[in-house]
């Protein structure tokens, strides 16, 4: 590399590492922050005015446009589930069926909590199942701590599995129409990776409850807020993803994720049909409350398009890809130690989270040919469980401190080894699927 072309790329790199210090420092929020890079990264990388304005800003808006949708589409669907009783059902049958069993509740809850956040995302649907499951687990005497922890370790392994989340991998490798990363292959390695995080759990629980006690907190019961399901309701969480696995099965139908989510959607309306103008108006109070709660992530997705237009142009690729190539190991153990030393990167919007930097780096190691799309996807999509689960910048994380009146950097600490060794275990299996040997 030519003097002038390190410099360039010194340039990038001070570019991302300032904007990660002003993110975790909370003076600039993701919203800026994004575009912002997008712009300068396109200056530094020689990426003429004329095409930063009409292809980094202009199409990189709508770079995600279908993972927006199915964000919004899933959004709706939480918002079904908290309208129709469904969720504050499932939460009130677990809690019936481990009566005062502080550790039996645990598991129950654990694995409803897990089936709820297959569908569920957003920091409404974590206000609307935590509001009905904390105070069932403090009145068994669940530490705060251990309850909270629990609760989020549990939701993360249901997101693994949740087939929003999924588009916006196959989204980000998207080029011209042609997908080069699909269900198919996340699916293998996604199912796998949320049993792990499912057992993190049960293990959390184990041996949290041994560490901790029981405390005896007596809690106000939940508000009853809506109508009781059904049962066959109960099956509306899971729907998309039972149309996505049979779909894969290759029975001659093929069914995108949006369509799945419409399907539930539409599953989730009939299941919890009754007699009355409140059913009827049922899926346009959900349609309407779901996109206003899913609108600052769509608008955070509108700058991470614009960071991906910037870094897979061709200019910036060339710039950055004796770099990337340098320091990016091409074995499996190589590919297992970087990323599980570097996974704390993934906490404070860090660059290995997707909700920060993360986006940036993925696009590049990507455009750049250095890991081919499902390892990549393998690192962040493990690592991501650090941040899912750890993060104290997480909105749904400050909520859970600030209810339960724990320190929200508590929950860091005590999370942050189990999840880790879950991330690592992850690595390992996904690394001798995707990387080259």
């Amino acid at each position: 590399m030519t003097t002038p072309e390190i410099v360039r790329v010194a340039g990038v790199l001070v570019i991302f590492l300032a904007l990660a210090g002003l993110m975790y420092g909370g003076r600039l929020p993701a919203l800026l922050a994004l575009p912002t890079m997008a712009v300068l990264v396109s200056i530094i990388g020689g990426i003429p005015a004329s095409q930063i304005v009409t292809e980094v800003i202009g199409q990189g808006a709508f770079r995600l446009a279908e993972a927006m949708v199915a964000a919004m589409l899933g959004s709706m669907l939480a918002a079904m589930l908290d309208k129709s009783g469904v969720a504050a059902s499932m939460i009130k049958r677990a809690a019936e069926l481990g009566g005062d069993r502080p550790l039996v509740m645990g598991f129950i809850l654990i694995v409803v909590i897990f089936v709820l956040f297959i569908a569920l995302s957003g920091l409404g649907a974590v206000v609307m199942v935590a509001t009905i499951a904390f105070p069932i687990m403090l009145s068994l005497g669940l530490p705060p701590l251990l309850a909270g922890s629990l609760f989020l370790i549990a939701m993360s392994a249901g997101g693994v599995l949740n087939v929003q989340n999924w588009q916006f991998f196959i989204t980000l490798f998207t080029v011209s129409g042609a997908q080069q990363l699909g269900q198919d292959q996340i699916r293998p390695f996604a199912m796998p990776l949320a049993a792990i995080m499912l057992a993190t759990a049960f293990a959390f629980l184990l041996f949290e409850w041994q560490r901790q006690g029981r405390r005896r907190l007596w809690a106000e019961p939940a508000q009853e807020s809506a109508p009781s399901a059904r049962w066959w309701a109960f099956l509306t969480p899971v729907v998309p993803l039972a149309i996505i696995l049979v779909s894969d099965l290759g029975w001659g139908y093929q069914f995108s994720i949006n369509a799945a989510l419409v399907i539930g959607l539409t599953y989730g309306a009939a299941a919890s049909f009754r007699r009355g103008p409140g059913s009827i108006q049922l899926l346009s109070r959900s349609a309407f409350d779901g996109i206003a709660n899913v609108a600052p992530a769509i608008a955070l997705m509108i700058g991470i398009g614009m960071v991906l237009k910037a870094l897979s142009a061709p200019q910036v690729v060339e710039l950055v890809r004796p770099v990337l190539v340098a320091i990016t190991p091409g074995s499996v153990l190589g590919f297992v130690a970087l990323f599980a030393v570097l996974a704390p990167l993934a906490l404070y919007r860090g660059p290995l989270n997707l909700w920060g930097m993360g986006f940036g780096l993925a696009a590049a190691l990507w455009a750049t040919g250095v890991l081919p799309p499902g390892a990549i996807m393998v690192a962040f999509l493990a690592v991501g469980q650090i941040q899912g689960v750890c993060d104290p910048t997480n909105t749904h994380n400050v909520w859970v401190a600030n209810y339960l009146g724990i320190d929200v950097q508590h929950i860091l600490r005590r999370t942050l080894p189990y999840v880790w060794v879950a991330a690592v275990v992850g690595l390992i299996i996904g690394g001798f699927m995707f990387v080259r040997h």
